[in-house]
């Protein structure tokens, strides 16, 4: 590799083992002191400077709008801020992402994104939540985040001393509730949804099933399913284990890692992939190791006799029957087929619903929320919010009801009331629904 000046002593040029050309020149200062360097690889001297020009370019642009002065738009704003949060790794990559699109979607492509910040009033905020809520097409958790957006931008630029007011705060709590109304439930819609026990029982019937054709297991996606129906971990979780994360002997899974598809920021050339597999923490950023129910140990004792050919503890669990790391978009469309097939085309939640499931049972066993919250990875708030449904799912003449069950027997004891407890590791009503393996 070789390494030359610029002619005019602006940067450097490098010759790659590949013949290509990489240009690497220095620009001025960022907002933090650090030095900008712009960097362009090219298969000619003359295409880099090309390129290092238009970059340059960009850069200005860039620069000039680092500082928010008179005439920003809201829209210019929230870009800043998020610009300010990846050069802070203030956010993970798919949290980059989601909140580049709300920016861009539920902000940017409205009246209101293009109004300038100084002239924005509480009732400019009041007026483009409110078209959000009537105009019908947004969930609640999309609106709230552009009520997040709006105001993490102004409080951060009143941090920064280019602002006074923030026309957020004012009215935050009202929008709040308002769009929280968003939310309400029927007597027959579920507060969390999760596979009643028939459901799990025709799931996991179809996702075990054997194509007679081939007598190999019907659907590439479907042990992940079950993986994820018996461990309660979320899927970022499952795609980034690897086979030295298992112990079999043991029968522990250690949950360190997760791993998810982001936008490729830092991609040179044009042919590169837009997306990749990132790989970071966990949600919580807390590592784990669990105890593996008898199911789950099974279920991936049979990943290993299928999928697993070789000795690579660094090899990934979860992978497309061609070998490559799989997704979670792959996962999705794979377990809506066998969803699909086994007559469960109501279900909602996603992948989520396996964890959510999860967690109920667990709950329906008598472990306490504290025990589930710390086994699935969560906060104990959070758990008990979204992850355990109390009504139960019953289905009459082919509609679905929700009911609210008398709770479970309680006994008097010394005068205290107490609760029966069961052992939920040991719990039978689960096990006795799932169907043999097949010996492949």
């Amino acid at each position: 590799m070789e390494k030359k000046r610029n002619a005019k002593g602006e940067g450097s040029f490098v010759i790659n083992a590949d013949g290509t050309v990489t240009h690497r020149k220095s620009v001025g200062y960022k907002t933090n002191g650090n030095r900008k360097v712009l960097t362009v690889t090219a298969g000619s001297k003359a295409a880099c400077i090309r390129e290092m020009k238009k970059k340059e370019a960009t850069w200005e642009k860039q620069k000039n709008a680092e500082n928010i002065v008179a005439g920003t738009t809201i829209l210019e704003l929230c870009e800043l801020h998020l610009k300010y949060q990846m050069e802070q790794s203030e956010l993970k990559p798919k949290s980059i992402d989601r909140r580049e699109c709300t920016i861009q979607k539920h902000i940017g492509e409205y009246p209101f994104g293009r109004m300038q910040i100084q002239a924005i009033k509480v009732a400019d905020i009041d007026n483009h939540v409110t078209s959000l809520i009537q105009a019908g097409q947004l969930s609640a958790s999309s609106i709230e985040k552009v009520v997040d957006v709006l105001n993490s931008a102004y409080n951060w630029a009143i941090m920064r001393g280019e602002l006074e007011f923030n026309p957020v705060a004012p009215i935050k709590a009202t929008l709040m509730k308002r769009i929280q109304k968003l939310k309400q439930k029927s007597a027959n819609e579920a507060d969390v949804h999760v596979l009643s026990l028939e459901e799990q029982r025709l799931f996991e019937a179809e996702a075990c099933a054997i194509d007679e054709s081939t007598g190999r297991l019907k659907y590439a996606a479907g042990l992940y399913g079950m993986l994820l129906l018996h461990t309660g971990m979320r899927c970022g979780e499952m795609l980034a284990l690897c086979w030295k994360d298992v112990d079999m002997q043991g029968g522990f899974l250690t949950i360190e890692k997760s791993c998810s598809m982001a936008k490729n920021r830092n991609k040179e050339k044009e042919d590169a992939t837009n997306y990749i597999m990132v790989e970071g923490t966990t949600k919580n950023e807390k590592a784990r190791k669990i105890k593996l129910t008898e199911e789950a140990l099974n279920v991936l004792k049979q990943i290993k006799t299928i999928y697993g050919v070789n000795d690579d503890e660094n090899a990934r669990i979860v992978k497309t029957r061609t070998g490559n790391p799989n997704t979670a978009t792959n996962l999705e469309h794979g377990m809506a087929t066998i969803f699909r097939h086994a007559g469960l085309t109501q279900l909602k939640g996603g992948l989520h619903i396996f964890r959510r499931t999860f967690a109920t049972r667990m709950y329906e066993n008598g472990a306490r929320v504290k025990e589930i919250a710390a086994y699935i990875g969560d906060l104990e708030s959070t758990t008990e919010q979204y992850y355990i449904a109390v009504r139960k799912k019953i289905v009459e003449d082919g509609e679905a009801k929700q009911i609210v069950m008398v709770p479970a027997p309680m006994k008097e004891k010394g005068g205290t009331v107490l609760m029966d407890s069961y052992d939920y590791r040991g719990r039978t009503s689960v096990s006795r629904l799932v169907p043999p393996f097949p010996d492949l």
